[in-house]
């Protein structure tokens, strides 16, 4: 995903998406506890944290470009 095209609208859509993905597979997981399950919970927390970090550098990216320079 190229965080340079993508419009935060639809980062945020996606982060919501994979919040809800991992509370799914977190209950999956609590009702029965597998290899399987716990595959699933790691896979939908990187898919997180990566949409995290995407939307992180999108707005600090933007404050960088906003800021006003050093005199």
């Amino acid at each position: 995903m190229s965080a340079a095209v993508v419009p935060v609208s639809e980062i945020d859509r996606r982060i919501v998406e994979a919040h809800r993905d991992l509370g799914t597979a977190r209950s999956v997981f609590a009702r029965s506890p597998s290899g399987a399950a716990m595959a699933a919970c790691q896979a939908a927390e990187a898919r997180l944290d990566e949409l995290l970090d995407v939307r992180f550098e999108r707005m600090t990216a933007s404050l960088r470009r906003h800021a006003v320079p050093a005199t």
